[in-house]
Order: structure tokens, then sequence, then C-alpha cells
């Protein structure tokens, strides 16, 4: 098992992810777990304040790199946000933990064994964030199984809260959910 060192502060981190490649469609084949993770959070750093006129698809981000398994539970919420025209399992911006944002301190810690791979992002936004990315080889490339807040507050009801569970007990075919 493999440990990264914390990155250093956020203006580092921002500016070396700046010179990082666009995260425009599927990753190339050699991408790690840390690369995907740092793509997802470059327009969250470029922008930390949410000063410019920016909508990140947080969703649409995540699914670019999740595996078949967690691209059809988001899948199965974008299709419930379209047939009620409302929110459906998800209300909150999935990589931030929250619907504004000013992040500061981020940094990440990267764990590998295997075909598995667990990158945990620490930042503030309004209060400490913890958000663990696990992922699986799939197919020779790198995808994202789950996401999972982990809050500093451990006597917090919704400790852990998990993206796949979370999306799994709405739309599972055989929970029978409303939706």
């Amino acid at each position: 098992m493999r440990r990264a060192g914390r990155l250093p502060a956020m203006g580092s981190v921002a500016l070396s992810l700046l010179a990082l490649p666009p995260a425009a469609g599927a990753e190339a084949p050699r991408s790690t777990p840390r690369a995907i993770v740092e793509a997802l959070y470059r327009p969250y750093l470029v922008d930390p304040h949410a000063e410019k006129d920016t909508t990140i698809d947080s969703v649409a981000q995540v699914r670019r790199h999740a595996t078949p398994a967690l691209a059809r539970l988001l899948d199965a919420d974008r299709a419930c946000e379209k047939r009620t025209q409302g929110i459906c399992a998800l209300d909150f911006d999935i990589i931030i933990d929250g619907q504004d944002w000013e992040l500061s301190g981020f940094g990440l810690e990267a764990e590998a064994a295997g075909d598995t791979a667990t990158v945990t992002a620490r930042f503030n936004n309004m209060g400490p964030r913890v958000l663990a990315y696990h992922f699986a080889r799939t197919g020779g490339r790198w995808l994202i199984d789950d996401v999972v807040i982990l809050k500093d507050n451990a006597s917090a009801a919704d400790h852990p809260w998990s993206l796949k569970d979370t999306l799994t007990a709405e739309y599972d075919t055989t929970a029978r959910k409303h939706r």
C-alpha cells in the first residue's frame, strides 16, 4: 500500500492544476486516481470564491469517470430530474459537499492496493470537508466507484454519506421507489 502526502497550500495547488490537461471526455488509460480527483477540483480552485458566473455540473464530472454501476445510478437520478422537472436524490454539489463554495486549504492523500484506490480530499468550504473517492480499476482504467463524505463531526446523523448507497437506496429496482 502506498500513501502520498498532503499537497501544498491551495494557491500552489491551483497553479499546478492549471497545468494539467483539460478533463474533456474520457481520461487517458494511464490516468491515476489522484490525477482524476485533481481534475474534478480544478474548476473550483481556479475560482475558489465562486466569484465568476460559473456553473459546474458535478454529477456530469463524476459520471465521466464512474464505473458502469455508478454511472447507471447517476443516470437514474438525471432521468428522475427530467421526469419530475425537479430535484431528486442529489440536491447539492457532490464534489464540494455544498451548493456554494469558498475553498481554502485544499489537499489530497492517495492510497492504492491492487485494483482499488482511495483519494481523500480535505479542504475548507464554509467549514471543514473530507471526501473519499473510491476507485476500481476496470478494463485497465481507474474509475470512481463511490464518493463518500466523511464529516468531521462523527456524531452527525449522516456520517458518513455514500453517493452509491444513497442512489442505490433510491433507484435500485428491487427497492420499488416511488420515483
